[in-house]
């Protein structure tokens, strides 16, 4: 089975799909991760640049980056967020066909979704991405990905496919869903991923984007690092 996970942002393979996606890896199966946006719109860049100080790092942050470095920078989380979490590096993709943050459509996450699963046998392909939540106040680009992937799994592009609810989103019921708790070992690489996105070097370029951009939701999930997923 091909599984194709598809984050809308730089850190949701992780905090929203990443018990799932380590646990796939775990069990044998062939994992790919694709990008479906440059994550360009956070106001980290801002705040990078403004003068501000924060709880994590000494001294006042001054660090002018072009919009070309800064996606770069989330690029590199990203990137070292899914080798820790153990896709292999020819699986993990930043689509060509990626929209800018905030900017993603449904008919571009379809044309995304497509594009990766050319060439796949359907009856042997899982997508798993984002549920589409709109009436919760979900992020457009979130709601995108979820609403494409239910599209194609009705075409009958794919033989299976798993929504997962974000982390910040959860259901107060859990009827109707099920909750995936990772393990010991798949815990250690959640966290190696995660570090990933707290990695402090501006020397190397290398800013903690992921965890200055939602640092309450990174340290809630690490206290107990699930997914949940729908199972009607």
């Amino acid at each position: 089975m091909e599984l194709f996970y598809f984050p809308p942002h730089q850190d949701d393979e992780l905090t929203n799909l990443g018990p799932d996606l380590v646990r796939a890896v775990s069990s044998g199966a062939n994992v790919h991760v694709i990008l479906c946006t440059d994550g360009g719109a956070s106001g980290v860049k801002k705040m990078l640049c403004r003068g501000d100080g924060c709880r994590w790092h000494e001294g006042a942050h001054h660090y002018t980056l072009s919009a070309a470095q800064f996606v770069s920078a989330r690029d590199t989380e990203f990137t070292e967020s899914c080798l820790a979490l153990g896709v292999p590096p020819q699986n993990i993709r930043i689509s060509p066909l990626r929209a800018p943050d905030s900017a993603l459509t449904v008919q571009r996450a379809t044309q995304i979704m497509r594009e990766a699963l050319a060439g796949y046998d359907p009856a042997q392909c899982s997508v798993r991405t984002i549920a589409p939540a709109p009436e919760m106040g979900q992020n457009p680009d979130h709601t995108a990905v979820g609403l494409a992937a239910k599209q194609l799994f009705a075409e009958g592009v794919c033989h299976d496919l798993r929504l997962f609810h974000e982390f910040i989103l959860l259901p107060p019921s859990r009827a109707g869903f099920s909750v995936i708790e990772p393990d010991a070992a798949e815990t250690e690489k959640i966290k190696k991923a995660a570090a990933c996105y707290r990695c402090w070097a501006p020397g190397r370029g290398r800013y903690a984007v992921g965890y200055h951009s939602v640092a309450d939701e990174f340290d809630a999930f690490l206290q107990r690092p699930i997914c949940v997923i729908e199972t009607h």
